[in-house]
Parts: structure tokens; C-alpha cells; sequence
């Protein structure tokens, strides 16, 4: 029974080291960054360091970029980058890169190096992999949230769309107040706006052309938004009739999203009942039934 709690004692013990590690080398990462990245006001006043050069990329991007280049791991970016995207587009990650977060994890990986040597056990050496991975993860999860959100807005913003439509705007000044919406979808029509203009070419699909809109949705790589560019293209290119088309998708995009809404909460149940289960039930079990195996294994 002893040997069992300084086991449970010394496995809370490494988790807690492991917590305050990860805080630690955060703060000291997200410091250094800071210290190491251009001072825009600074630099406009003559007091920054000048001999960086305007636009010159920062230590911290200087030095992810070296490490990506010598990992084979890091030889394709793209997900990457396509997560740090989403997460900026919900305001999150602001002015940070890609290169900035691997250097971030290589700083946690060198700093998790160090508590396998002052605690010389195996299941130390855990610790540098998962401080590795830990700004990998964190950005992944801030993407997949964004996109969740982008997802959820889709109904929100065929209302705005549809009502700008029916109030006698055109669909290319009704896309633009739904730009002004908060949140990661609204980020989205942004940049496709901002690409139509810096390109010169339409919005909306033309013709034979594509529109910016249409080609953004369809590289979020969410079906909800290559559905919700391919319904606003039919609309637009709709002449008179695009009130009411804007209307009837307004309709059956709420309609859709109370359906999935329904299906959630019936999914709720089940999904409670396996929480409970797993994080109440079976820790109660094992405290009642591990030291009762332990005493009969030691009778034995």
C-alpha cells in the first residue's frame, strides 16, 4: 500500500513539474519573441535597432527558419501556415509566423531537456516531446476553433446579406457589410475582397471566371463554405431575382443550422454518459479495486 502511494505521489509530482515547466518556458519564449521582434513606434522615433533594416525578418524568424529547413518534419509548411491563417482570421496570433512558432517549440523542446536531467527517470523523458509539441497543438486547436466559428456563422451572415439584398443593395455592397461582421468568416471575405481588388478581378464568379469569393471558400476547406460560394455565385448572377434567391438561402441555411443543432443535443446524452463514465466511474473502480488486487497479490 506504501509503494502504491509514493507511486501516485511521484507521478503528481512529475505532472507538476511538467505544468510548470510548460508556463515557464512559454513566458520565456513569448518574452524573447518579444524582446527580439521590431519595434514599429520605436523605429519611427530613431530609437529602435536600426540595424535590422525595415521589413528585415526578427531573430526568432530567422531562427525558425533554419530549423524548419534542417528538420524533415517541417519540410511542408502548409498546414502550418493554413492553421496560423485560421487562428489570425478570429484575432488570435496576431503578428506572430510560422517560423516564430517553430522556434517557440524548439525552445520548449531545449528547455524540456533539462527535467529528465535533474529527475533521472524514464518517464521524464516525455517531457521535452511534449513541450515540443505543445505550440503545435495550442495553434491547431485556436484553428480548428476558428473554423468551427466560421462554420457557425454562415447562417448569420446569409441573414445580413439577404436583408442588405432586399433593402435595394447589390450583392457586391451587401458582401461588404457582412465584412464587417466580428469573428473568422468575416476575416475570410476580407482577404477574398482584398485579393479581388489587389488581382483586379470580380467578387463574384463572372463568366468563365472564377470569383475571389468562390475560390477563398473553396480553399477553407470547410464543405459548409464551398456550399455557402457556390449558392451566393447562383445568386448574384441571378439579375432581378436576387432578392429573392438571397432570401430562400437565408431560409434553408437557418434550417440547416437548427437541424444540426437538434442533432447535437441528441448526441448530448450519450456524450455526458461516456464523460461520466470515464472520468468518475472507472477512477472510482480502480480506487476500490487496485488495492484490493495489491493485497491479494501479496497474499498470494
Amino acid at each position: 500500500m506504501d509503494n502504491m502511494m509514493d507511486t501516485i505521489l511521484n507521478f503528481g509530482l512529475i505532472f507538476a513539474v511538467v505544468g510548470a515547466s510548460a508556463y515557464t518556458a512559454h513566458r520565456l519564449a513569448s518574452l524573447v519573441i518579444k524582446l527580439l521582434q521590431p519595434n514599429p513606434v520605436t523605429d519611427y522615433l530613431g530609437t529602435g535597432k536600426k540595424q535590422r533594416g525595415a521589413g528585415q525578418p526578427s531573430f526568432s524568424d530567422r531562427a525558425g527558419a533554419a530549423i524548419a529547413s534542417q528538420l524533415p518534419a517541417f519540410a511542408s509548411l502548409k498546414t502550418l501556415e493554413g492553421h496560423l491563417r485560421w487562428a489570425q482570421r478570429g484575432g488570435e496570433y496576431e503578428g506572430r509566423t510560422v517560423e516564430q512558432i517553430i522556434f517557440m517549440s524548439a525552445l520548449f523542446g531545449g528547455l524540456g531537456i533539462l527535467f529528465p536531467l535533474l529527475i533521472p527517470a524514464p518517464v521524464a523523458w516525455g517531457v521535452p516531446l511534449i513541450l515540443l509539441v505543445l505550440p503545435f497543438s495550442r495553434l491547431r486547436s485556436a484553428a480548428k476553433k476558428m473554423r468551427v466559428r466560421a462554420e457557425q456563422s454562415v447562417p448569420e451572415m446569409a441573414a445580413l446579406m439577404s436583408a442588405e439584398v432586399a433593402a435595394g443593395v447589390s450583392p457586391e455592397e451587401a458582401l461588404m457589410q457582412a465584412s464587417k461582421m466580428p469573428g473568422p468568416l468575416a476575416g475570410l471575405v476580407r482577404e477574398a475582397s482584398a485579393q479581388a481588388a489587389y488581382l483586379g478581378i470580380p467578387v463574384f464568379s463572372h463568366e468563365k471566371r472564377k470569383g475571389s469569393l468562390r475560390e477563398a471558400f473553396e480553399g477553407s476547406g470547410i464543405s459548409a463554405l464551398r456550399a455557402f460560394g457556390v449558392q451566393l455565385d447562383v445568386a448574384a448572377s441571378k439579375g432581378v431575382d436576387v432578392a429573392q434567391r438571397m432570401s430562400e438561402i437565408s431560409s434553408s441555411l437557418a434550417a440547416e443550422y437548427r437541424q444540426r443543432l437538434m442533432r447535437k443535443a441528441e448526441k448530448l446524452d450519450t456524450g455526458m454518459t461516456i464523460a461520466v463514465a470515464l472520468f468518475y466511474f472507472v477512477p472510482m473502480m480502480a480506487l476500490i479495486l487496485v488495492p484490493l488486487l495489491i493485497e491479494a497479490i501479496n497474499a498470494i
